[in-house]
């Protein structure tokens, strides 16, 4: 079984998602110590030395195979999570959860329209099951919508781009080229962020609006954190869209929602309420559905 791709695609989307939720966890305690660019900055300076040294010892090439490619799609996904982070600023991360895991369904829709990909009906029926299984478990405040509600739908649009360019363009890449390529986008966009509210700080900075400030211990051991699990879950993900059906182990990157809710209990007693279960179980059942299906296809 583990000879299918799309099986160790799934296994690796499952491991980074698990990964991913578990340091997600520790993001507000970093907003108490410096702003987001600060942070993405940092993040790139402890993540990129130990992903060379991991490519050096493990004697993968990091020199990109077409640079152009590269970094179109590292700037999709960098622009989808940097507006996710943003969101977070002005919504309720219900609302921004939900939008950014609408990347499956432009996935599916680019793969359709870019690449010219024929799209089973099991595939967009098992997307829409998945999709409403996710607002099951969210339960975003829909009186509550604004045009800026729809600010995470263009996260998961750039995000579910650069996981489509992933497999189309990228596949010769390594996997630690393209984690690279990501961070290092994010810490270059980042940068131009933190000179400008540096030089023009807000009278009430907010995480997303906070200058440079001095680096306190604590937030240098959390970053640490997030540097290495970044480095994990990316490079993880990265390799199960090059080998992987890109619709598919979009629907497998739903699993972060489960695990995210058994951190949150497991790390703080947050419970998890009767909807929400069933939203677990609708996930876990397009999941295993997907997987049964794909697994019989070479």
């Amino acid at each position: 079984m583990l000879a299918n791709p799309n099986t160790r695609a799934a296994l690796l989307a499952l491991f980074a998602s698990a990964v991913l939720s578990f340091i997600d966890n520790f993001v507000y305690s970093v907003t108490q110590e410096a702003g987001l660019w600060q942070f993405q900055i940092v993040r790139a300076m402890m993540a990129v030395p130990v992903l060379l040294v991991v490519g050096l010892a493990t004697s993968h090439s990091m020199k990109p195979v077409n640079f152009g490619r590269l970094a179109l799609r590292s700037l999709a996904v960098s622009t989808g999570l940097l507006i996710y982070f943003a969101s977070l600023g002005i919504l309720p991360v219900a609302q921004g959860g939900a939008g950014l895991y609408s990347a499956p369904i432009w996935v599916l829709l680019f793969s359709a329209l870019i690449f010219s990909v024929r799209i089973t009906a099991f595939q967009l029926l098992a997307i829409i099951a998945g999709f409403a299984g996710v607002l099951m478990l969210l339960q975003p405040d829909f009186q509550g919508l604004s045009k800026l509600s729809f600010l995470p739908l263009a996260a998961g649009l750039f995000y579910g781009l650069g996981m489509l360019l992933t497999s189309h363009l990228c596949g010769p890449e390594s996997p630690i080229t393209l984690t690279i390529g990501v961070i290092t986008t994010i810490a270059l966009i980042s940068l131009g962020f933190l000179i400008y509210f540096s030089l023009s700080p807000s009278e009430n900075p907010t995480f997303l609006t906070r200058g440079w400030v001095t680096p306190t211990p604590r937030f240098l051991w959390l970053t640490l954190l997030q540097a290495i699990g970044a480095v994990i879950a990316v490079t993880c993900i990265s390799q199960a869209y090059r080998i992987g059906t890109p619709s598919y182990v979009a629907v497998v990157e739903y699993s972060f929602l489960i695990f995210a809710s058994f951190w949150a209990y497991l790390l703080w007693g947050i419970p998890t309420n009767t909807l929400s279960v069933v939203g677990i179980a609708v996930i876990l059942i397009t999941g295993a559905a997907l997987t049964k299906r794909h697994a019989k296809s070479p």
